[in-house]
């Protein structure tokens, strides 16, 4: 007589999960430590990290091999990979007016920083002073902040001015980093501190855009007339 169901002996058998590829396991490790770092920050051991992921330590080291390894993968995830060629071309597009262009460009910017992860992840790496959150400056420096002062110099100054004034930016860049951290201010509102938003977060960018060139317009049109007046003395002593 056949045995049923009620009484066959052992414990029934249970379905095997599918067994993930090694790059699937490896995104799926990244994404719970992004979710884990963003939510609690980079202090936690790679055995905590292993518990809260329902993972083994050594399964955490067989793809990321120290801590370190893991938290530069996640920052990587987060920022660099996300970010877009594009928004250098939009800048640098003259057939468009300056300030359609930051426009354009902000607008679009700003649905990465102002995400979660993107926020917190920041932040908490800033606590970590590991020097990973120097690759995004130097990245924002070289591709964002620079080609935004010489499309203003190109639009306020002559090309006279623009050649003098291009000697020394500091102040300049200085501006662009204010209106950068204005706008992840905006995220820091809701995902730091979980206090009020602007009711319209278009609206409020195009604002700092347009405050923004109006300050470096002032300053630009300051500079140029700085080095206007030592031409006007000098040809005032030629007369005499």
């Amino acid at each position: 007589m056949s045995l049923s169901a009620e009484t066959t002996i052992g414990k029934p058998s249970r379905a095997r999960a599918p067994k993930l590829r090694s790059s699937d396991r490896r995104e799926m490790i990244l994404r719970q430590a992004l979710d884990y770092f963003a939510a609690n920050g980079f202090t936690a051991s790679t055995r905590d990290l292993a518990t809260a992921m329902g993972i083994t330590q050594s399964l955490l080291y067989r793809y990321f091999p120290n801590k370190q390894a893991l938290i530069e993968a996640v920052y990587d995830e987060v920022t660099l990979s996300r970010w877009n060629p594009f928004w250098e071309d939009i800048i640098k597009d003259r057939s468009k007016a300056l300030e359609v262009r930051l426009e354009e460009y902000y607008l679009d910017y700003a649905k990465l920083v102002l995400r979660h992860e993107w926020v917190r992840i920041l932040i908490f790496a800033g606590f970590e002073k590991s020097g990973i959150n120097d690759r995004l400056f130097k990245l924002l420096k070289e591709r964002i902040f620079e080609p935004v002062v010489r499309e203003c110099i190109a639009e306020y100054c002559s090309d006279a001015e623009a050649l003098v004034i291009s000697e020394n930016l500091d102040l300049e860049l200085e501006l662009v980093w204010s209106l950068h951290a204005s706008i992840f201010y905006i995220g820091m509102r809701k995902w730091v501190y979980a206090t009020t938003m602007p009711k319209d977060v278009n609206a409020t960018i195009i604002a700092l855009v347009s405050s923004f060139l109006c300050g470096m317009k002032a300053r630009l049109r300051a500079r140029s007339a700085s080095l206007a007046k030592p031409s006007a003395r000098r040809r005032g002593k030629e007369v005499k």
